[in-house]
């Protein structure tokens, strides 16, 4: 496999964001559309993030049902500003979802994505059952070094028979689920409570320290 090369500046320009003089984005026909309408309310308020297919089937539709405070943006950079413009990439945990993850995060670290969208990060599911071969989880390593941070969503079953509508959903501050098995329409997987969990507290570390800038006379 042929794979642009991955490199990390020394100097940031911004949080989470590379030198785009050190970036190769892909090529203008390979690149993600745009989608600029506001992103759907489908829960009690306004989307926090907005989860971003990097590839067909990559799991963005069932990670945005499960995070109650993020929206499913497809395919498409949400280009409104209406609604937010954090982005968390979402792919398969193969060699094809991994190479498409590494499009979509060189093409925003290179400043080819709409005016205000920031990649919070990367979200892993599960391709199959079972160990991740060897050279995928190497793969894994070199495209993790162009995110801010990484989930990793297991394999669960049970979504092959159940509608979007009928799966449970994660709010802030909602308890853990119980270790045992629990069923997909009663709680969310523990692993993916886990990882909204760790996305809404970043982002609320993110809020706090903004604030504490701007409220900064110095």
């Amino acid at each position: 496999m042929n794979a642009a090369p991955l490199q990390r500046h020394r100097h940031t320009p911004a949080p989470g964001r590379l030198d785009p003089a050190t970036i190769v984005g892909p090529a203008p026909e390979r690149r993600a559309p745009v989608r600029d309408t506001p992103l759907p309310t489908t829960a009690e308020h306004p989307p926090l993030f907005a989860v971003l297919g990097a590839h067909g089937g990559a799991g963005a539709s069932t990670l945005a049902r499960w995070w109650a405070p993020s929206a499913d943006t497809g395919l498409a950079w949400p280009a409104s500003p209406r609604t937010t413009q954090r982005v968390l990439i979402a792919a398969r945990l193969c060699m094809p979802g991994l190479t498409a993850a590494a499009e979509r995060l060189r093409e925003w670290h290179a400043g080819h994505a709409p005016e205000g969208v920031t990649v919070i990060g990367l979200v892993l599911t599960a391709a199959r059952p079972g160990t991740v071969p060897a050279a995928v989880r190497r793969y894994r390593g070199v495209v993790a070094e162009l995110a801010q941070q990484v989930y990793t969503i297991g394999w669960h079953d049970e979504l092959v028979v159940l509608d979007l509508a009928e799966l449970a959903r994660y709010s802030p501050f909602d308890p853990a689920p119980a270790r045992r098995k629990t069923r997909l329409t009663e709680a969310v997987p523990l692993d993916v409570h886990r990882a909204g969990a760790h996305i809404i507290n970043r982002l609320a570390a993110s809020h706090a320290a903004q604030q504490q800038d701007s409220e900064d006379p110095t």
